[in-house]
């Protein structure tokens, strides 16, 4: 009977020490990269900036979530590049067509030309000599 009245009151001071010591726990470090992780991820969604990513990756590039950022961040540059390539390709086509349009209007001038010189090539040829 001391035994489990020993037991209990033991198990009621190491209940009543956990609370106060709970609360000076500061999170582990993978928790804390986790959180950053999710921030950065956030802010990337919302207004596609890398600036935590990059924090996270510089306060620690061992982490799992500094590998994800890293990820992350070479994806963006990549789709950031895709992008700019792929304006250029559309100046390119809208300069290309515009191109198009002149050389149809020119083909367009020749052909009548060429219609019209048929005409006095035939009427000439009809002329009595």
């Amino acid at each position: 009977m001391k035994i489990i009245a020993a037991f209990v009151f033991f198990l009621f001071l190491t209940g009543c020490s956990v609370a106060p010591f709970s609360k000076s726990l500061k999170p582990y470090p993978q928790q804390q990269d986790q959180e950053l992780f999710f921030s950065a991820l956030d802010q990337f969604s919302t207004s596609n900036k890398l600036t935590l990513m990059h924090q996270l990756q510089q306060q620690s590039p061992d982490s799992v979530w500094a590998a994800y950022a890293e990820t992350i961040i070479r994806y963006a540059r990549e789709l950031d590049a895709r992008k700019a390539q792929l304006s250029q390709e559309r100046e390119e086509k809208q300069r290309l067509l515009a191109e198009l349009d002149s050389i149809k209007q020119k083909n367009k001038q020749l052909n009548e030309k060429f219609e019209q010189l048929k005409a006095l090539l035939i009427e000439l040829e009809q002329r009595p000599q």
